[in-house]
Order: structure tokens, then C-alpha cells, then sequence
């Protein structure tokens, strides 16, 4: 090719078939070529050239029996003929029973496909077109006839079942086809798309990896090609997820006879069945059902006890959970309180015992309207306390405002017993009574007369007397069993025994009975008569039951009792009623002839308490009288309590436990909420409850909820407090029986108080202590975790957290004022910071100031840097100014002046620098005039000590005191400093002179005599109106002049006349006096002898 031109290349393909070829022409004469040349080239080849296939056929996938097309096209003029594997293919225009047709445009459609043995148009096939110039062969194409088989060779199981977290692989081989089928996936009718888990494998098996349950469906197989398509049967893939608890069962905690539900909600695939077993296999045969897969048992008790299991299966596996069912059984009353009638200012006691598992609290309620007044154990009210175990109630010097009745409370988490007395405080006793008294008896000569006197009595001791009178004109004789005269006898019993019976015999014997609760007497006759007599003994009726309350009202009482089941005939017996009332001194009778077991007591007073007995009578007498009924009070007038057939009707309904405390839940540290259930319907018999909590303490406290309200919420309860709380129903003053309890504990709180006694201490250079007082339980309201400590310096903040009430700081920087604060810190949270405290950093080991190495702390408010800087120079410079000028008086000398002196110090008995002076100057103002000018210059910002009063010798001493006397305000010194707003401690004692080491001893008579030269004065100083006068000191060196104040204008109240010696005057009271100043003239003394010292 490379060495032909272009143009000779494209004649030879254009003339191949040509029967002459034209000779190859060089490159070299291609380049001589000119445009005539190429345009003749064109043309002969443009009108001479074999057609050109415009469209080639492709290749035909078409179904049997259907149309198809083999597509074929060539440039214009051409003919086109068919060919099928080498051999040309007959068309409908060369044969008229062809199915094959070739289309005017050269395509060859086929009516139909045929896939005979004989004929099959399967096959390859290409199309010439041809014209007179040569002959174009086109591409090959191919006609495949497409089939499909119906049957899968191979396909998954109808139903699938695996595990969550398992793989699973689907297969799938699709039916024989041609071409291939294609095979894909349906999940519930969507096309399955290939993911990290899913996908399907060339020969068409679905695999799934890692199940999950939300993989469950139903999968489809299908095959698709030309032919058609096909799908398998459907595959049910089940997932199955093990037994897993959506709600497990909890421990459960109740009291007997309720009904508990133990909950077990299971979730799985499938469904798991669930059963309930209990581990000892004890299972309660009546009352228990499972409904909804929960465990319902009623009307439990404490055999119910015990550990359930709540077991869940199904293919994929088996689950199990257990709870714990803890049935308490109520508390019981072992030792029931009795009712009690007691005397005034007496001690008595109510037992009440209960027992249960767990072990009950035991309280007791009062007889008063405060329904607070509930006594727990170790506890005391008045004179009523209980013991320790809470089994006995004293009463101590009992009152008649504790009758009432007193209620014993068992209350546990199982549940609540009630047990009641009451109690009867009465002034007196009521008296005895003669159980069996004499009758009248008829005896012969000879025989024995015997008269009975049983009693019954209140009273400890009882004292029974027999006594005998022969007529009724004459005094009775008192019977005494002699010795000497051994027919009498006296027995323990009471009862009176004459032998040998005479004519003198014959008369009336009495029974006294004389006790500390009142007396009672019982007379028979006797008659002696000749000849022997037959004596029956008489058989009394049995005593009745004890009489109890049916009703009563203001003025009256009714009363039903029982008769005595081994009384015999009891058709032929009636009864008597006695009664008796405080301040009464006997019983009385009420009704002599009761023909029923019961009766009315009528006209009675209002207010009052009555004891009643019942007696059976017959034809041979009274029987012995019946136990005494219990004290009853009648109403007073408006009493609006109830009557007694409500009472008895609400206490009835009240006893049985209708109300159970479900839940206690503290919604805040002082808040709880409370829950509970009624048992029973109570629309008739429950106005609302009383919500009890005991604190820890024994405080208790107490809530009324009215209306079938089922909640309350407490609040203002301590933090961190452990509270027990049970409920009492209540109707009208009606209280029933508590229901069971539940203990709680509050959470903490903040605490409510800053910790105190911040102190700081630095112990050495760099490092500063800091203690503070730890909070007690009330302020901490919590366990107190750790303290916070805040350091604060020029605005930066720095805490740290410590456990023990004190803080080591070593990183504080000398020459820095810090405040710190400190604040306790509990699980709830921080509390407040205590008040800011000033700590100053310094260097020197003994810059700061109250610990043992020295340390200083500054109690003040907050304050601003600044201003301490401030204040800390000026105090300093005041405080120099001041011992300047200070210093410079001391040093200026008084003036001299002649002016009349007043006789202030004449008493020649009086020398203050004697051998007997009241006490030693200080050795500083021996020499100077500073002492005498500090106390008599008020213009002077000096401070002195007053001088005390000097006695006489014949004058007793008074007590002796020191007083500071500060100068008055003084042109002269304007100036005044306030320690107290600079925050800075100013050091007095650096400028105020020390008081005396100890008081002036009683001076002696013989020390009083002049023993040397003394000061005179020419003026007496006032001191109230006392005659003393006093001698002022005298340097040894010097002679000094000395102001002082001496009355002009005595008051009119006292003068010297009339001495005032309960008042001692000072400066101030002097100037308020309108005193003035004198001047007093001071020699030296003539001795010199050294003073004896005072000091003890």
C-alpha cells in the first residue's frame, strides 16, 4: 500500500471485479496529478461502482410462531438477495408456500418462526446486493428462536426457618431456555437489590448474611428471557428471634389478702409460649390464673410466699426470669388491751402486745381531739408515757381528763391491727357489794345457825364486821370470836357460825363491810325455837352475764345481759338492776323485777358516769352479783356526738383493714408522694383518712384527705429523714384499723447553713491553715461530703475541695490580701459560703496573728483592695502624729500662778506619795507631770484612771474599780479615729497607761498623821457632797501647779449638808455641773524617805 497513491488504491477496490486491472501507478507520478485528473477519476468511479449495504442485519431473538425481521439495506438500484448458512433462502416470491417474505426496502420478515426438524429458520444469515457492477456481501446475522422450559431445576424449600445472626442461602436454577434466562429475586412482591448482606450469585441463589428479623417474608424466584418468564414456587423465610423479656417480673412486696399481679411480657419469632412455675413446686392450686402471660393469684397469704419463674419458648431457644413474692402477714394482737377503770391520782397501766413478721411498730393514740396525740415508744406526754417496746401505756397520777378511749396501734409493711380500751378515771371507787348476804333463819335449841357474807370490792382491803342485837331498844354488840366462849366463829370467808344455839341467841346479826371505797351492811334474824328443825339449804340462782351497753342518751341507759347457762330452771327466776353513780356512798337499786335479759335505767343525769350490775332472783333469794358493766358516761346536754348504736355500727365496719398504702415515692427532699387503694367499697362508712408519718425522732405528724381521694402529696419534710407512714380511715370521730406502712428515707439537700469559726493560721513562711467548724446534722441536711474552699485575689477565683474541716495553702503570694469562704458540700449539691475573711500574706513568720507562730485575720465585710491599701498608711501616720504630740506635752511645763488655790488636799491625814500612799504611780510619771495632767487637762486626748474614794478610819471600805476616763471633745484635737470603719485594730495600750496592779489597801490611823509636807489646796472637791478631802503628790524635784474642777453652783439636790455617797462624780458630770477650773499650788515634801510599796 505504501507504494501506491491513495486514488490508485480506491480504483483498484472500485474495479476489483472488472476483467481488466489497471497497471499500479508510482508515487512519483501521483504527485503530477492535476485537478483534471481527480475529477475524472470520480467520475468514472461514481458511474461504474458494485451497491453499498446501508444497514447491515443484526442479529433476532424471536419467540416461535411469532414475526420477525432481519433488516437490510443498500444504495438504490440494488439487488438483494438472502442467504442462510451458504444457502440462499427461498422467499414467498420464489416459492408461495414460503413463510419468509423479502420486503421491498431488502429486509426479509418472516411470517412466522418455525422450529421443525424438517425446517428451522434458526440459523446465520446475510444479505448480498448486487448490481451491474458488482456484488456487496453484508454482516452476518443470527435468528435464535427462544425458548423457555417451565419447570425450575432447582428451587428453595417452601418454608425456611433460621435464627437471627445465621446466613442463608436460597437456590435457584432457573428453567432450561435460550437465550439464557435471567434470573432475579422478589421479597413480598419487590424486586430484591443487592447490599452488603444481600445478594444473588451467578447461578441465581439468594444469599443472606447476618439475619435480622426484619428479613421474614416470602421470597420468589424468577426466569426470564425472550420466551417469557418464569417463577417458582414461593419461599416462606422465617427468622426466628429468641424469647427476650420485654417487661420482666419484679420482686413484689405485699400484705396478705390482696391481690397481686406478676407481670412477664415476652417478645419472639414466633410468639413464645409462655408458662409459670415456682421453684419448690408448690404452686397454688385455687385463686391463681395467667392471663395475658401475667400471674394473677388472689386473696394471698403468707403461704404464697416464694420464688415464681416466668418461662418463654420457642424453636429459636428459651428464656427465664423469677421474682420473689413476699406476702407479710398482718401484725396480731397477741395481749389485747382491757378496759380500765382507775382512781384518781392513781397509777395504772394498758398492755397491748403485737407480733408479726416483720416485726410491727406499736402506737398508741389518745383520748383527745388532737389527732397528733400519738405516742411512739420511749415517748412521754404529761403524764403519760410508753415503754421502750411500746407494750405498756402508764399512766402516772391519773386525772379525770384522761377517760376516754385509748386506741394500740400494730402497724408493719404487711399490715395494721388496732386494739382499743377504755379507760374510766373516777374520783372514788364505787363501793363494795355484799355478793351473798344472811337470810332469816329458824333454828332449834342446840343447833347451828350459820349466816353468810361474801363480798365484792374495789378496795385492796376489806374489813368485815358481825354484830348483835337483841332487841331494838338496846345497842348492838359486836361479835368477836373467844376462845373462852368457842360456840362463835368467824371464818376467812366472811361468814358467821353460832354452835350450840341458846334462847339468847334469838335476835338480829349485821354484816358490816367497811372499805376505803365506802361501807355496806346486810342484817338477818334469828329465832330459837324448842324442838329440832329441819333446815334446807337454798339453792340460789346462778349469776347472770356482765350487763352491756345497747344504747343511751342524756337521762337514759339501756342495758342487755345474758343468764348463766348452768342456771338451772331459769323460767322460774327474775332479775334486779343496781346502780351506781360517782359521790354515791352505796349502790342502789334500780329495778327490782326484771322478767327479760334486759332493761332501761331511766332518769339519770346528764354527763355522769354509772356502773351497773344484774342479779338472778328466785323464791330462795338473790344470786351473786354479775361482773360490772363498764363505765358509762350518759350525753351532756348538746353533746353532738354520736349516738351509741352509730358508734358501735362504724367501729364494726372500721375494724377489718379497708385500705392499703400502695407506693411512697419522695418527689423532692421535703415532698412525698403517697399512694393508695381501698379495699372494700366505703361510700357509706369512709369520710376520708388520716395520712400518719413518724419521723425517726418519734415526731409525728399527721394529714386529713376527705372524699375517696387516692393520693396526697406531704411537703415540708426534712431532708434525710427516714419516715414511716401508714394510713387510718375515719368516720365521723370514728377511727378504724391503719393500713400497712412504708418506710422512706428523703434524699439530701444543700445544706441550709455556711460552715463557722473560719480561722487562719499561718503555721510557716509560704504556708497558711484554714479551719472552719464542721456543720451539724440540721444545717447539713445530708452527709456532708467535703467543704469547698474559695481564695479570692484581685478578682480571680480558686476553690478546691477537701474532705476534713481545715485546708493547707502553700501557693498564696507575700504581700496579698485574699478573702476565703467557705461553703459544705453534700450529694445534693453546694450550700452557702460562709462570710468572706480578710487573709493577709505576708513574709515574716509573725506577721500575721493568732496562731502560735503568729497570723492575722481580718473579720469584715467585703471590701475593695483598694481601700486597705488606703487605710493601712493613714492609720500608720496618725498614729506617729499622735506620739509626737503626745510627746511634746510632756515636755512643756505648766504655768506658774499665784491664784487662790482651793483647800482641795488640806487634810493633813491624806498623803497619796506617803509611806501609806493608795497605790505607786507608774515609774514614767514619777518624774514628769504627765499623771497629774492626763487626769486634770480634759483638753488632753489622754486617757487616766479615776481615783478611788478614800475612807476614813472609821469608815468601812467600798469595792474598788478602775474606770477609763476618756477626755472630752477638744477644740485642740479634732480629730478622732474610728477603728471600727478603717477594719484596721489599733493598739491602745501603746498610749494609754497600765492600771494599777491592785486596789489601795485600808489605810492604817497611825500612817494617816502628816509626815511631811503635803499639797494644800484652798478649794475641796465636791465628791457628791462628802467631807473627804484628798492630797495630791508633789515631785521631789519640782513644785507644780495643777488644774482642777471644783463646783461653783452646788445642786440643790446635793450639797455638802447633805452628803449623796451612791454617786461618784466624773469630768463629765462636773462640766454638766457648771464646774470650772482652779488652780492648785503644790509644794515639795520636806522627808525624803522612801515609800513602802502596797503591792501584795
Amino acid at each position: 500500500m505504501r507504494e501506491f497513491g491513495i486514488l490508485d488504491y480506491l480504483y483498484r477496490q472500485s474495479v476489483s471485479n472488472a476483467s481488466e486491472c489497471l497497471k499500479p501507478i508510482k508515487a512519483e507520478s501521483w504527485r503530477t496529478l492535476d485537478l483534471g485528473d481527480f475529477l475524472g477519476i470520480f467520475s468514472i468511479y461514481a458511474a461504474g461502482s458494485p451497491p453499498v449495504i446501508k444497514e447491515h442485519p443484526s442479529d433476532v431473538v424471536a419467540r416461535r410462531n411469532d414475526p420477525a425481521t432481519l433488516n437490510c439495506a443498500a444504495s438504490r438500484g440494488a439487488r438483494i438477495r438472502w442467504f442462510k448458512d451458504g444457502e440462499e433462502v427461498a422467499t414467498s416470491s420464489q416459492d408461495s408456500r414460503s413463510h419468509r417474505v423479502l420486503l421491498p426496502s431488502g429486509s426479509l420478515f418472516f411470517l412466522r418462526v418455525s422450529t421443525t426438524r424438517r425446517d428451522s429458520d434458526a440459523g446465520t444469515y446475510w444479505c448480498v446486493a448486487s448490481n451491474g457492477y458488482g456484488a456487496t456481501r453484508s454482516h452476518n446475522a443470527t435468528l435464535t428462536i427462544a425458548t423457555l422450559a417451565y419447570d425450575f431445576q432447582n428451587q428453595a424449600e417452601a418454608v425456611i426457618k433460621a435464627s437471627v445472626g445465621d446466613s442463608v442461602r436460597l437456590p435457584c436454577s432457573p428453567p432450561r431456555g435460550t437465550p439464557s434466562p435471567k434470573v432475579t429475586w422478589l421479597r413480598d412482591g419487590q424486586v430484591v437489590k443487592n447490599s452488603t448482606r444481600i445478594s444473588v450469585t451467578d447461578a441465581g441463589d439468594l444469599v443472606i448474611r447476618h439475619l435480622v428479623h426484619q428479613d421474614s417474608a416470602h421470597y420468589v424466584c424468577r426466569a426470564r428471557n425472550a420466551a417469557g418468564s418464569r417463577e417458582a414456587s414461593p419461599s416462606n423465610l422465617i427468622v426466628m428471634t429468641p424469647p427476650w423479656f420485654e417487661q420482666r417480673p419484679s420482686n413484689i412486696t405485699v400484705a396478705s389478702g390482696v391481690e397481686v399481679e406478676m407481670a412477664c411480657l415476652t417478645r419472639g419469632s414466633p410468639e413464645p409460649k409462655v408458662t409459670w412455675r415456682r421453684l419448690d413446686g408448690k404452686m397454688p392450686l385455687g385463686g391463681v390464673t395467667v392471663e395475658d402471660q401475667r400471674l394473677v393469684l388472689r386473696q394471698v397469704t403468707a403461704a404464697d410466699s416464694g420464688v415464681y419463674v416466668c418461662e418463654a419458648e420457642n424453636e429459636a431457644g428459651i428464656a427465664t426470669a423469677q421474682a420473689t413474692l413476699s406476702v407479710l402477714d398482718a401484725p396480731e394482737l397477741t395481749q389485747r388491751p382491757q378496759d380500765l377503770q382507775v382512781m384518781a391520782g392513781r397509777e395504772s397501766e394498758l398492755q397491748c402486745r403485737v407480733e408479726g413478721q416483720p416485726k410491727p411498730m406499736v402506737f398508741w393514740r389518745l383520748p383527745t381531739l388532737d389527732r397528733t396525740a400519738v405516742l411512739t415508744p420511749g415517748h412521754t406526754s404529761g403524764h403519760t408515757s410508753v415503754s421502750s417496746n411500746g407494750y405498756t401505756l402508764t399512766l402516772r397520777h391519773a386525772d379525770t381528763q384522761d377517760t376516754g378511749t385509748y386506741y394500740c396501734w400494730g402497724v408493719s409493711s404487711g399490715g395494721g391491727v388496732s386494739g382499743r380500751a377504755e379507760v374510766v378515771v373516777v374520783s372514788a371507787l364505787p363501793p363494795p357489794v355484799v355478793g351473798v348476804g344472811p337470810q332469816d333463819l329458824t333454828v332449834g335449841l342446840g343447833g347451828v345457825a350459820t349466816f353468810p357474807c361474801e363480798v365484792v370490792s374495789e378496795a385492796a382491803d376489806v374489813n368485815i364486821t358481825w354484830w348483835f342485837r337483841a332487841a331494838a331498844h338496846l345497842q348492838p354488840i359486836q361479835l368477836t370470836q373467844n376462845v373462852i366462849e368457842p360456840r362463835i366463829s368467824l371464818p376467812e370467808n366472811g361468814a358467821l357460825i353460832i354452835k350450840d344455839v341458846r334462847r339468847e341467841d334469838a335476835g338480829m346479826y349485821s354484816c358490816k363491810v367497811m372499805a376505803a371505797t365506802g361501807n355496806v351492811q346486810q342484817s338477818a334474824v334469828l329465832q330459837v325455837v324448842e324442838g329440832p328443825v329441819q333446815l334446807e339449804t337454798p339453792l340460789l340462782p346462778a349469776p347472770p352475764s356482765k350487763p352491756r351497753l345497747l344504747g343511751l342518751n342524756q337521762t337514759a341507759v339501756e342495758l342487755s345481759w345474758l343468764p348463766n347457762s348452768q342456771g338451772g330452771e331459769a323460767q322460774h327466776q327474775w332479775y334486779s338492776l343496781e346502780y351506781w353513780r360517782q359521790g354515791w356512798p352505796q349502790w342502789r337499786e334500780a329495778n327490782a323485777v326484771i322478767m327479760q335479759e334486759s332493761s332501761v335505767v331511766n332518769q339519770l343525769t346528764p354527763g355522769h358516769t354509772y356502773i351497773f350490775l344484774v342479779r338472778a332472783v328466785n323464791s330462795k333469794g338473790a344470786s351473786f352479783p354479775s361482773p360490772w358493766s363498764d363505765p358509762v358516761t350518759t350525753r351532756a346536754p348538746r353533746d353532738p356526738s354520736l349516738t351509741a348504736d352509730q358508734v358501735r355500727q362504724a367501729r364494726r365496719r372500721l375494724i377489718r383493714s379497708i385500705v392499703s398504702l400502695t407506693a411512697a415515692t419522695a418527689t423532692a427532699p421535703s415532698s412525698v408522694q403517697l399512694n393508695w387503694a381501698f379495699l372494700a367499697p366505703t361510700e357509706d362508712w369512709v369520710e376520708g383518712v388520716l395520712v400518719y408519718w413518724v419521723a425517726e425522732g418519734g415526731s409525728v405528724e399527721v394529714a386529713t384527705v376527705l372524699g375517696p381521694s387516692s393520693s396526697s402529696h406531704l411537703r415540708r419534710l426534712l431532708p434525710n429523714t427516714r419516715y414511716t407512714f401508714f394510713l387510718v380511715p375515719f368516720w365521723r370521730s370514728v377511727e378504724g384499723t391503719p393500713s400497712n406502712s412504708i418506710t422512706l428515707t428523703t434524699p439530701e439537700d444543700v445544706p441550709v447553713a455556711a460552715p463557722g469559726e473560719v480561722r487562719v493560721t499561718q503555721k510557716e513562711e509560704g504556708l497558711v491553715l484554714i479551719q472552719w467548724s464542721s456543720l451539724d446534722e440540721g444545717e447539713a441536711r445530708g452527709r456532708v461530703i467535703g467543704y469547698q474552699v474559695m481564695l479570692t485575689y484581685n478578682g480571680s477565683h480558686s476553690t478546691q475541695t477537701v474532705a476534713n474541716p481545715w485546708l493547707e495553702v502553700r501557693t498564696l503570694k507575700p504581700g496579698q490580701i485574699y478573702t476565703v469562704r467557705v461553703a459544705g458540700l453534700t450529694g445534693a449539691g453546694i450550700g452557702p459560703f460562709s462570710a468572706p475573711v480578710m487573709l493577709e500574706a505576708r513574709q515574716a513568720l509573725d506577721a500575721l496573728g493568732t496562731g502560735e507562730n503568729g497570723g492575722s485575720v481580718l473579720y469584715a465585710p467585703p471590701q475593695p483592695a483598694w481601700l486597705a491599701y488606703l487605710l493601712i498608711p493613714l492609720v500608720f501616720l496618725v498614729l506617729v502624729a499622735t506620739l509626737w504630740y503626745l510627746r511634746r506635752l510632756r515636755h512643756k511645763a505648766p504655768p506658774s500662778s499665784t491664784t487662790h488655790a482651793p483647800d482641795l488636799y488640806t487634810d493633813p491625814s491624806i498623803n497619796m506619795y506617803s509611806d501609806h500612799k493608795l497605790w505607786r504611780p507608774p515609774e514614767s510619771d514619777k518624774d514628769s507631770s504627765l499623771s497629774s495632767s492626763r487626769l486634770l487637762r480634759p483638753d488632753q486626748l489622754v486617757n487616766e484612771y479615776a481615783e478611788p474614794r478614800v475612807h476614813r478610819p472609821n469608815q468601812t471600805a467600798e469595792p474598788y474599780a478602775t474606770t477609763a476616763l476618756l477626755a472630752p471633745p477638744s477644740p485642740r484635737a479634732p480629730w478622732r479615729h474610728h477603728s471600727v470603719d478603717s477594719g484596721v485594730q489599733v493598739n491602745w495600750s501603746a498610749i494609754l497607761p497600765p492600771p494599777p496592779s491592785c486596789p489601795p489597801p485600808d489605810p492604817d490611823p497611825e500612817d494617816l498623821k502628816p509626815q511631811g509636807q503635803s499639797c494644800s489646796t484652798s478649794s475641796q472637791y465636791d465628791n457628791m457632797g462628802a467631807s473627804d478631802q484628798y492630797g495630791r503628790p508633789c515631785d521631789t524635784s519640782s513644785q507644780h501647779t495643777y488644774e482642777v474642777y471644783t463646783p461653783v453652783a452646788p445642786s440643790d439636790r446635793y450639797t455638802s449638808a447633805e452628803p449623796s455617797p451612791d454617786r461618784f462624780l466624773t469630768f463629765n458630770t462636773l462640766q454638766g455641773r457648771g464646774d470650772h477650773m482652779v488652780q492648785v499650788e503644790c509644794h515639795s515634801p520636806r522627808t525624803t524617805e522612801q515609800p513602802r510599796s502596797n503591792t501584795h
